[in-house]
């Protein structure tokens, strides 16, 4: 938060920050929202379909309520659009602006500095920061607090909205956030050990290919032509093994991601069958196919695509 509204912002930028927040908050209500009504929409098809002819007194009757679903599905998508649009724009704008405010501030400061104080400091490292370590924080600082806020905000609903239709089930599937951190975070444990080893190889690499060349003359005065190429092979061959084990990482990480989601769709659909007979079998009509298919849809395919798309993003922003 303090980096957020560090360098005096004016009062656009609190604008963009807030607007920022609420519209990100927003963002990851609609598809929890979207979950009930392909439930009611389910529940219609499925009252429909298990009738018989004499129990269907007018056909047109479910069809509207059908017609009246999809629309209700293609305002809440556009809703979903237009606040995801929002966010994104805001936070872009937002961590753009925070970047120029930190550089300007840091541009002021330097020139205030004796030259002494660059003496100690390589040639262009002062540079560098101004653009790489200040493009660093606005990369974290820009659309991806938006996802993280709305990504958090779909958590909390679409387990609120699972366990107000059954909480027996939402309990159940509360197990799909555990291991889906677990898998994330020893899976992105692996991915940066096997990438650093990788960046540590290519760089020696690079560093012997850099100085054999930039001392040509010299190489071929002394004939180390073929010791340097054996020692620039020996370091790629340490970066392919890394690179070997970061891609099983990847895939492994990929695999779970499938097998958890997976796995808890055999779950959900197991509990939910159970649920629907004792409620058929009770004369309870609390418990529907729709409202099953309500739960199993935001907690587990929702949460599957959400995941995927984390872990996309991140490993090409990694790669």
């Amino acid at each position: 938060m303090r980096l957020l509204v560090y360098a005096e912002p004016t009062f656009a930028d609190i604008s963009l920050l807030v607007v920022g927040l609420i519209s990100s908050i927003a963002a990851g209500v609609p598809f929890p929202l979207m979950g009930i009504v392909f439930g009611q929409l389910v529940d219609d098809l499925n009252s429909a379909t298990c009738s018989t002819e004499t129990e269907i007194t007018n056909p047109g009757v479910y069809q509207s309520q059908v017609n009246e679903k999809v629309k209700l599905v293609v305002y809440i998508g556009i809703a979903h659009f237009s606040l995801i649009y929002l966010y994104t724009v805001s936070w872009n704008l937002a961590g753009e602006r925070l970047a120029q405010r930190i550089r300007d501030k840091y541009f002021k400061n330097l020139l205030r500095q004796e030259t002494l104080f660059f003496d100690d400091f390589p040639a262009g490292e002062v540079s560098s920061r101004l653009s790489g370590d200040i493009t660093t924080i606005q990369q974290g600082t820009s659309e991806k607090v938006g996802v993280v806020i709305g990504s958090t905000s779909f958590f909390v609903t679409a387990y609120i909205i699972a366990f107000i239709k059954d909480a027996k089930l939402g309990g159940m599937l509360v197990s799909l956030a555990p291991a889906f951190m677990i898998m994330a975070l020893v899976g992105g444990h692996y991915i940066q050990k096997f990438y650093g080893k990788a960046m540590a190889q290519v760089t020696a690499s690079a560093a012997v290919a850099s100085e054999a060349l930039s001392n040509v003359t010299v190489v071929h005065a002394f004939s180390a032509n073929t010791r340097l190429e054996s020692k620039f092979a020996k370091t790629l061959i340490g970066a392919e093994n890394a690179g070997v084990g970061k891609a099983m990482a990847i895939a492994s990480q990929a695999g779970m991601l499938f097998f958890i989601a997976y796995s808890a769709n055999a779950l959900a659909f197991w509990q939910g069958s159970r649920t629907i007979a004792e409620a058929v079998e009770s004369g309870n009509a609390g418990s529907t196919v729709g409202t099953t298919y309500t739960v199993i849809f935001i907690l587990v395919d929702g949460t599957y695509c959400l995941q995927l798309s984390i872990l996309a993003k991140a490993n090409h922003e990694l790669f």
